[in-house]
């Protein structure tokens, strides 16, 4: 099968430029204002209206006003919104389109509950759970507690590299992965080597 990469938190045209160079899928704009990678609306819309039509643009919020959202959705009309927040089901799908939402993995994290649900999603991704950050630690988390529990198909996220994107890849209704700080220098800044070394692997991977 193909796998789904999407490459997150591009902040700058020159990252903007490598991806649009690559077997990439989708990208991912964060418009989460505490967040490291955070830019403002219109850079997203400029950013956006540069990618060609193949490429899925995700815009990442974190419990944030429904009016806001509505606002960036109006403004990147083919934009899937991705939730990493504790957005409830009715949230995510109050705004009528395709949604993404994002689960922070810990060891007590309910699966069965969130495969209830979540089923209306586009798709899911799996991160690492922190108490601080939403996503973009470059932490990994334990695979193993999605083993055999996740029926809706997901991204694996979360310090994926090219040491373990495998593992990821080999779980059950894993269809790709998302990757943000496993491939940056400094936060927001991608290193160009790690982005291309990376994909050229997960495109030439085969169970």
């Amino acid at each position: 099968m193909s796998y789904f990469v999407k490459v997150c938190g591009i902040t700058n045209l020159t990252d903007l430029d490598l991806v649009m160079s690559l077997p990439v899928d989708g990208v991912g704009f964060n418009l989460y204002e505490n967040s490291k990678r955070f830019i403002e609306l219109n850079e997203a819309v400029k950013m956006s209206e540069k990618l060609p039509e193949h490429f899925q643009v995700f815009l990442i919020f974190v419990n944030q006003e429904k009016e806001y959202i509505s606002k960036c959705l109006a403004e990147i009309p083919r934009a899937i919104p991705q939730f990493h927040g504790e957005e409830t089901t009715e949230y995510c799908e109050s705004f009528g389109r395709d949604y993404i939402k994002a689960i922070r993995v810990k060891s007590d994290t309910n699966i069965e509950k969130i495969n209830q649900d979540f089923k209306s999603a586009k798709m899911l991704i799996f991160d690492s759970y922190d108490e601080k950050e939403y996503g973009g630690t470059g932490k990994t988390f334990d695979f193993d507690l999605l083993k055999g529990k996740a029926e809706i198909p997901y991204l694996a996220a979360g310090g994926i590299d090219e040491s373990n994107f495998e593992d990821a890849l080999l779980l059950n209704n894993c269809i790709g992965i998302d990757v943000c700080s496993s491939v940056e220098d400094v936060p927001g800044i991608k290193n160009h080597s790690k982005v291309e070394n990376l994909l050229k692997k997960v495109r030439s991977f085969h169970v």
